[in-house]
This record gives C-alpha cells, sequence and structure tokens, in this order.
C-alpha cells in the first residue's frame, strides 16, 4: 500500500475531474457506515473494460468467472435483465424501447484508490509499478464545477397514476389467485438533461445531499451510472478457518416511510414503519425466500436470519433491513451465486419466477439496470483492503445517463393488504432524491 495525502472529498472532485477524459469508477459508502460499509473504491485508467451481451446467460457467466480468475481487480454492473434470460424467461415485446443495456459491464484494474472513512486514511494498492501515475493523474486532475445548480430539467413516466393503480390491483388479482404473494412493480422515469446536465455533477449532488452506502459512480462506454443505494445484495468474506470457503450474506429492505419535517413527526413515522404488520409481513416474505436462494450455495443448515425488520434511517426515508447469513460450500464459484440468488428477492417477490414473468407482463418498459447489481470483486489484494471478496448492492435508486437521457425505475412490493394509492405514492418517494439530485421537475404529483 503507498498512502496518499488527499480527503475523500478532494479525492472525489478530482476523480469526477477525470472523469472528462477518462474511465473512471467509483464505489462509495459516503462515511454512512451501513452494515460495515466504510470504504470508497475507485480505479481510473482500466486495464480493459468488458461489456457482454449475449443471448447465452452460460456463457455470459463463463467470461465473468473467467475475468474473476485472473490477477485483476474487477468493478462491475449487471442489468436486471440478464435475470430473465437466467430463468428463462422470454419478455414479452414493450411498449417503450429502451436503449440497449450490456448484461454485464466489467472494468479491469491492477491499482485501486481507497479511502478509509473509519481512519480517514486515503492509499493506493495492487500494482505498486502503478502508483507514482495514479497519484500524478489526482493531484494534476482539474476539477470540474460541480457545485453549480442544475435545474430546469422536467421527468416523464411511462405510468401514468391511473395506470400504476390499475396495475397494483391487477397484482392483488394474481395475489388472490395463488400466482403470488408479494411483487415489485416500478414505473420508469426519464429525464432529458439540458446543456451542462453532467453525470459527475450529478452525481456530486446526490452524494452530498443524500449519502448512500452503496453509492456509485460508473463511466462506461457510452453510458455513465449514478447510484445512490442504500441496499446491500450480498456479501461474500473470506473465512480464516482451515477448510472454510467463506460466509454470504444478504441483507433486503422491505418497508418504507419519508422523513418527517419536525423530531414528532419523524417520531412518528419511524414507530408507524416500526409497528407496520404489512410492512414486517413484506419483508418476512422476502427473508424466507432469500434464505432459499442462500440455501442452493450454502452448508446445510448454516443459513440463518442474523437481524430481522431493523431500522435504517436515511436523509429522506427509513427502511426496514433484514440480514440473512450462511456458509458456503466447498468449490462455490460466482457464476454458482449469481445463478442461485439474481436477480434480487427484493425487487422481484415471492415466488420469484412466477413473480417476474407477472413483472413483465404489467411494465411497459424494460428494466435495463434498475433493479440489477452493482459490486466489486479483489482477487489479488483484497488482504490489503478488506476480507471481502464480493461486495454487490442492488441497482436500485440509480441511473444510466445516456445520450444526455437520464433514466431509472423506482417502486415498491405489493401485497394484498397493500392500498394502491399508497404504493404510487411510495414509487414517488423513492424518485425524490434522485430527481433533486437531476434538478428535475416532473409531469405527474410528488
Amino acid at each position: 500500500m503507498h498512502e496518499i495525502k488527499v480527503s475523500a472529498d478532494k479525492l472525489v472532485r478530482a476523480l469526477l475531474g477525470l472523469a472528462a477524459e477518462e474511465h473512471v469508477c467509483i464505489l462509495d459508502s459516503c462515511g454512512v457506515g451501513h452494515l460495515g460499509s466504510h470504504l470508497l473504491i475507485a480505479g481510473v485508467r482500466p486495464v480493459e473494460i468488458i461489456e457482454i451481451s449475449n443471448e447465452d446467460p452460460d456463457e455470459t457467466l463463463r467470461v465473468l468467472d473467467e475475468e474473476r480468475e485472473s490477477d485483476l481487480a474487477g468493478i462491475f454492473s449487471i442489468s436486471y435483465d440478464f435475470g430473465l434470460r437466467l430463468e428463462k424467461i422470454n419478455p414479452r415485446r414493450k411498449e417503450l424501447s429502451t436503449p440497449s443495456e450490456p448484461d454485464v459491464f466489467l472494468a479491469l484494474f491492477d491499482c485501486l484508490i481507497i479511502h478509509d472513512y473509519t481512519t480517514g486514511r486515503s492509499f493506493l494498492a495492487g500494482n505498486s509499478s502503478r502508483f507514482e501515475e495514479i497519484e500524478r493523474l489526482l493531484v494534476e486532475a482539474v476539477p470540474t464545477e460541480l457545485d453549480e445548480p442544475v435545474d430546469g430539467s422536467v421527468a416523464t413516466s411511462n405510468f401514468t397514476r391511473a395506470d400504476y393503480i390499475a396495475a397494483v390491483e391487477r397484482i392483488k388479482e394474481y395475489i388472490r389467485s395463488g400466482d403470488t404473494y408479494q411483487a415489485n412493480l416500478t414505473q420508469q422515469i426519464r429525464v432529458k438533461l439540458p446543456e451542462g446536465h453532467s453525470p459527475e455533477k450529478i452525481f456530486w449532488r446526490l452524494r452530498r445531499d443524500h449519502p448512500a452506502p452503496f453509492a456509485a459512480y460508473l463511466k462506461r462506454k457510452d453510458s455513465t451510472v449514478v447510484s445512490a443505494s442504500p441496499e446491500r445484495f450480498f456479501q461474500v468474506k473470506s473465512e480464516k478457518e482451515k477448510g472454510k470457503n467463506g460466509t454470504i450474506s444478504a441483507s433486503p429492505i422491505k418497508g418504507t416511510r419519508p422523513r418527517g419535517v419536525t423530531p414528532l413527526e419523524d417520531a412518528k413515522l419511524r414507530d408507524e414503519l416500526v409497528n407496520s404488520e404489512k410492512d414486517r409481513a413484506e419483508n418476512t416474505m422476502i427473508v424466507d425466500l432469500m434464505r432459499n436462494d442462500l440455501g442452493r450455495v450454502c452448508e446445510f443448515g448454516s443459513v440463518r436470519v442474523e437481524k430481522l425488520c431493523g431500522l435504517e434511517e436515511h436523509p429522506t426515508l427509513f427502511h426496514l433491513v433484514s440480514t440473512i447469513r450462511g456458509d458456503l460450500r466447498k468449490n462455490v464459484r460466482l457464476p454458482d451465486i449469481i445463478r442461485a440468488v439474481f436477480p434480487c428477492g427484493s425487487i422481484t417477490g415471492a415466488p420469484k419466477i412466477r413473480t417476474m414473468q407477472i413483472i413483465d407482463e404489467l411494465e411497459t418498459a424494460a428494466r435495463g439496470l434498475s433493479m440489477g447489481a452493482i459490486g466489486f470483486h479483489i482477487p489479488n489484494f483484497r488482504s490489503q483492503i478488506s476480507d471481502s471478496r464480493f461486495d454487490v448492492s442492488v441497482a436500485i435508486r440509480t441511473m444510466v445517463i445516456r445520450d444526455n437521457e437520464a433514466v431509472f425505475n423506482v417502486g415498491g412490493g405489493v401485497v394484498i393488504d397493500s392500498d394502491p394509492e399508497n404504493e404510487y405514492e411510495e414509487s414517488l418517494l423513492k424518485a425524490k432524491a434522485l430527481l433533486n439530485a437531476l434538478g428535475a421537475t416532473s409531469e405527474f404529483q410528488l
């Protein structure tokens, strides 16, 4: 490792300044400290960038696993629609065209830039022969103006209020008929960006005003990902005991309330969520689903629920979060894990495959990266950074910016006692932070 004297904010400013000319990837816990997340991990000038789109999901996973076996660290995204192919679901033709999203994006780095929010230290890890080059890039970076207002955008949705409510009612009919117990319905929001609304400014504003434990900025070949995800999908950690293959944990979010304007209102909303039978039932359903998913790659009897319906506080929201953990079987590889758990149950529903079919029927646009996954793996210099082998977030509160347009999905889980109006309002609540960062007004009511 090589220490560099720079704060987290200055480091992010430098990296975003480089992004105009360089491929930059940032995974940032923003100092939130949720579920042990305490690092900013970034890469610049990747050794290789791979974008995979393939009708054969096994081939996609083979390529991903092959690259994982190299001596390079990887930062990646996986589209939700890749999960349809994994589950052999043939998606219907959607009413709205969505720009092509790669099944997998993977940037490979031999050197990473790290900031530890716990210690306040920044350092370089990996190939020491590149430390001088990377440090020089950071020192010479010309930060763009990130703090100026970014207003004037207009947001549109593929659902009207009436259409979303009708779709919720249709899901409730499916629940009554026994097809599903819970389905996650999303609407897709699009924002045309005026001149000067760069992805870098949007990420900076989102990070500043709505810090999230799994924030991300990924500059890809022809698009940029900006994420403020609060949800860990899964984490694989090394196991120091001899003969162990490590542990895997998942932390689904189900149950949401807005933050209050006053301390009294805040406390009332917090108590309402904690004591909500509906939200706890919704969360418990997904915990059961993910216990089964993890059981496909874990030692028999090792999967346990470590936390059920714990309260998490974010700048604009309260969430209920649970954590499930298990001991991985020997010889389990990343493709085995992805086949077992992807896409995340919290953004599909239960039972997963039938519910994904229902979602495909009701949603009018392909989800793309939204509701997919973003993560990293660090194979050869892991011990310099953490004991995680993989750390993957759910791509919620996540936009893809391409051709001066930002696209993202927001939604929530629908159960038998869901109030359709409330479900629609909850989806808009989840859009609030992203719309604020985009400086966007909307054609729909917030």
